[in-house]
């Protein structure tokens, strides 16, 4: 909670300058005089603006001279009973009000920034004024610590779910990421569980349905945006074929609105993410992919997953981007529609 200050001014006292960082006050003031707030960048400075609350009207100053949007409200300001007001000046507007009713009175773009200390004094030369200041508690700066636990890692499905079960995107439910082999044991696939129907589904030449697989759990990884064989250094391997000849990545897309987990293999014939809806598989040329940050920042670069004929023209990386594009070959895109049979 933040505290009330109370004090009051008189003409010609020295003015005392509040920090308030959040952009926004409330108060409340009674007294003989008009009632001035000055708001500044730095302590001391000249205030960038002024709102003047006198007995019937308030108004806007600029540069202690320029009056502007002047507005008559009776019994605005009182002698002897306090009147509560708040004034707001982020995103591009100075506003003022009265607490009652939370409408603006005075509305104003403005184009002075970085304000951050507000001042209250007396209008012209005679008047005592009484305020009292809401100011917002004090919040501790937050010291960073580094994760050293919640590496992914995949663990034998149980009831309920895992500890740490990752939730990967949401489909009528949310959705966590699952791995098990297809019905010929030849592939570990990655894939989708939905916990209404405590089943896991895999895309092989078709979906199928598991009861035994693995749950990924963790925390310490991030979604990056991806499409055709574009794999960044440290994305998260969510199984193999037999042979272990091909790596499955975890990989997620859209569809009809909702985010589904699938598996992404990035090979010539198949530079997809493929997901399971409604029993159909479908493959997204965009798509997302799990990554361990601390591995795929430190280094910056995507895997080529085909060396031959890359292309000599290398796109200029946005330095402020934390993964480069991936070098492209000059192969035309394949047919990546659903009735494209997987080669393994």
């Amino acid at each position: 909670m933040g505290e009330i200050q109370e004090f009051e001014t008189l003409p010609q006292h020295q003015h005392v300058y509040y920090k308030i960082t959040s952009g926004s006050i409330a108060f409340s003031v009674k007294g003989d005089g008009h009632a001035v707030v000055g708001l500044a960048k730095k302590p001391g400075d000249k205030c960038e603006y002024w709102i003047v609350i006198g007995d019937n009207q308030c108004w806007l100053e600029r540069d202690g001279a320029h009056k502007s949007y002047l507005c008559n409200i009776s019994n605005i300001f009182s002698y002897d009973v306090y009147g509560s007001f708040w004034i707001s000046w982020h995103s591009a507007f100075l506003k003022f009000g009265k607490t009652s009713d939370g409408v603006p009175v005075i509305s104003k773009k403005i184009s002075a920034k970085n304000i951050q200390y507000v001042t209250f004094f007396t209008y012209a030369t005679r008047g005592r004024l009484l305020w009292k200041l809401y100011v917002p508690p004090k919040l501790p700066k937050l010291v960073l610590k580094e994760v050293k636990k919640g590496g992914m890692e995949w663990i034998k499905r149980s009831n309920p779910l895992p500890d740490g079960a990752f939730i990967g995107g949401y489909e009528r439910e949310l959705l966590y990421i699952m791995r098990a082999f297809n019905h010929e044991n030849r592939a570990l696939t990655p894939g989708k569980f939905l916990p209404s129907d405590s089943l896991g589904y895999i895309q092989w030449l078709e979906q199928e349905k598991r009861a035994d697989f693995e749950v990924l759990c963790g925390y310490n990884c991030i979604w990056v945006p991806a499409c055709d064989r574009q794999i960044p250094v440290g994305a998260i391997e969510g199984g193999h074929l037999q042979n272990k000849d091909y790596k499955y990545y975890v990989g997620r897309a859209f569809e009809d609105g909702y985010l589904i987990p699938g598996k992404v293999m990035a090979t010539h014939y198949h530079p997809v993410c493929y997901i399971t809806y409604n029993g159909r598989k479908i493959a997204k040329k965009n798509y997302e992919i799990l990554v361990d940050p601390e591995i795929s920042l430190r280094t910056n670069r995507y895997l080529i997953t085909h060396m031959e004929n890359l292309a000599e023209n290398r796109p200029k990386a946005d330095s402020d981007d934390a993964y480069l594009l991936a070098l492209r070959d000059n192969d035309d895109d394949e047919d990546t529609s659903e009735s494209e049979q997987e080669s393994e």
